[in-house]
């Protein structure tokens, strides 16, 4: 385990990993909301989609 913590730690420390997880949490949370208020509204117009 701690041979796996070694070799991912660098990989953590990169900012331009940390921008790309943070923008992949970030779609998808947009996409768990669309679909919350889609089930939600359904007379949502599909072009907001």
């Amino acid at each position: 385990m701690l041979k796996l913590w070694e070799a991912v730690l660098p990989l953590v420390k990169d900012l331009r990993v940390r921008f790309a997880l943070a923008m992949l949490g970030n779609i998808v949370a947009l996409w768990f909301l669309t679909t919350y208020f889609k089930n939600l509204i359904p007379d949502l117009p599909s072009e907001l989609m």
